[in-house]
């Protein structure tokens, strides 16, 4: 569905708009972009729930009479343009939250409503002032969340591209500015705290997939610690963030052993076959340490047998070599 493709291409730019550190606008272009993504993945919902049809998103009045008196018939509101005017973003929540399965909660739409917010407040403040940067980042990794999962539990969809990690890995807060400003926040900026809070107060403190925000809290650990991941930034104004990991720690993100890989491949492509040309393959693939990362079965000795673990990235290395079974929206066949 064209709508679904639109909407997943809209959550895609808003994440790169939030990871864009230098962008001074970055809170409130993600607001509108994911606002967007949303509205489009709900009315895809809607259509898909009246058999595709379009007509389903119409929005509609009382036709009138030659006299100007209403009829009991209706027309389909159009734009200036002469297009068919659609439902907005509300109705279609409102639709979607009474649907009997795979509905969206009172989280998910509190959290739609603050990207609302926040857009329609982007003129009364700056987001220079900590605390707001912290709740306009709460709100927005709770954003990307709650749409990978009501996407993936509508229309089965995969999103392994899109890290939804690297939003707080962009977020540069210190849990102690937030402290020192508390009482020093302009009053636009208050009134707006105070509301995101009270809004977040009043919903149920029930079991649900979808969430209003999602706290983030740095700690900078100055001691040696067993349990900590150690990380390092190399390279220069282009730097990547490599992680090292110690005994038995796989980093996160890298989730298939090599029985997974070798099944979804299978699944993937209608002439897969694990021989040599394979093998060759995934030679080239296993020194890359972004798509493949080898611990010892003994950590601690670092001797003897090593495990696999690959990033559900790597799929993308064999599709030049391999073809494609029926391609999806979201999962579209490789070029030729």
């Amino acid at each position: 569905m064209l709508l679904v493709a639109k909407s997943r291409a809209a959550c895609l730019s808003a994440v790169e708009s939030y990871n864009r550190a230098s962008s001074l606008y970055r809170e409130e272009t993600f607001a509108i972009l994911m606002i967007n993504a949303w509205e489009l993945l709900l009315k895809a919902r809607v259509m898909r729930e009246h058999g595709g049809k379009a007509s389903a998103l119409h929005e509609y009045r009382q036709r009138k009479k030659k006299d100007g008196t209403p009829s009991k018939f209706r027309e389909v509101k159009t734009t200036r343009s002469g297009a068919p005017m659609t439902i907005g973003i509300d109705r279609c929540w409102n639709l979607v939250s009474n649907y009997s399965k795979h509905r969206i909660d009172a989280h998910c739409i509190a959290n739609i409503e603050a990207l609302m917010e926040i857009r329609d407040s982007a003129t009364h403040f700056v987001a220079t002032d900590a605390l707001l940067r912290k709740k306009l980042t709460e709100i927005s990794l709770a954003a990307v969340r709650n749409y990978v999962e009501a996407a993936q539990s509508w229309f089965s969809i995969s999103f392994s591209d899109l890290n939804i990690a690297s939003i707080p890995i962009s977020f540069d807060l210190d849990q102690k500015e937030v402290d020192a400003v508390a009482k020093k926040s302009a009053e636009a900026v208050t009134k707006f705290l105070a509301h995101m809070q009270k809004v977040e107060a009043a919903l149920p403190n029930d079991q649900s997939p979808y969430s209003f925000t999602v706290r983030v809290d740095f700690d900078l650990i100055k001691k040696k610690d067993g349990a900590a991941v150690k990380a390092a930034v190399v390279g220069g104004a282009e730097a990547d963030l490599t992680v090292t990991v110690e005994g038995d720690k796989v980093p996160a993100g890298f989730t298939l052993t090599y029985q997974d890989l070798v099944k979804k491949l299978q699944e993937r492509y209608s002439d897969f076959k694990q021989n040599g040309d394979f093998h060759t393959l995934m030679n080239a693939v296993k020194p890359n340490a972004k798509l493949c990362y080898e611990r010892y079965l003994d950590p601690d000795k670092r001797k003897g047998t090593k495990k696999s673990f690959f990033n559900p990235n790597v799929l993308k290395e064999f599709d030049a070599h391999y073809t494609r079974k029926e391609a999806t929206l979201f999962d579209p066949a490789p070029s030729e």
